[in-house]
């Protein structure tokens, strides 16, 4: 019988740390932000060093109602664009960089926070 509550209070601790906040998520954005080299080319609010001017600066992306003058703004379409903005915009200056889709949604988390 004790074996079972251990077993069970142990199952909850698990399922309870399986839980990922919203803020976990914008850190490893931010983290990814970094890792592709997106301050080389625009200027990012809370990110060391992203002064970049080549691209538009990033600041209120949360705010914004379209995505590259073109799709709707939301998690999804963000996420999209980052992994692929040439589907999106053909002629884009911005390059497509790898991104995966797990941290392209990493990225659109940091960015929609940004308002």
């Amino acid at each position: 019988m004790i074996r079972m509550f251990a077993l069970v209070g142990l199952a909850i601790v698990v399922v309870g740390c399986a839980k990922e906040s919203p803020r976990d998520a914008a850190i490893r954005g931010a983290e990814h932000i970094q890792y592709y080299g997106c301050p080389s080319c625009h200027t990012i609010p809370g990110i060391p060093g992203a002064r970049g001017t080549v691209g538009p600066p990033l600041d209120r992306m949360g705010s914004r109602t379209y995505i590259a003058g073109v799709l709707p703004n939301s998690p999804t379409n963000l996420s999209t664009w980052i992994q692929h903005p040439h589907a999106v915009h053909r002629g884009t200056a911005m390059p497509e960089m790898g991104v995966t889709p797990s941290d392209a949604a990493d990225i659109a988390r940091y960015l929609e926070d940004l308002r």
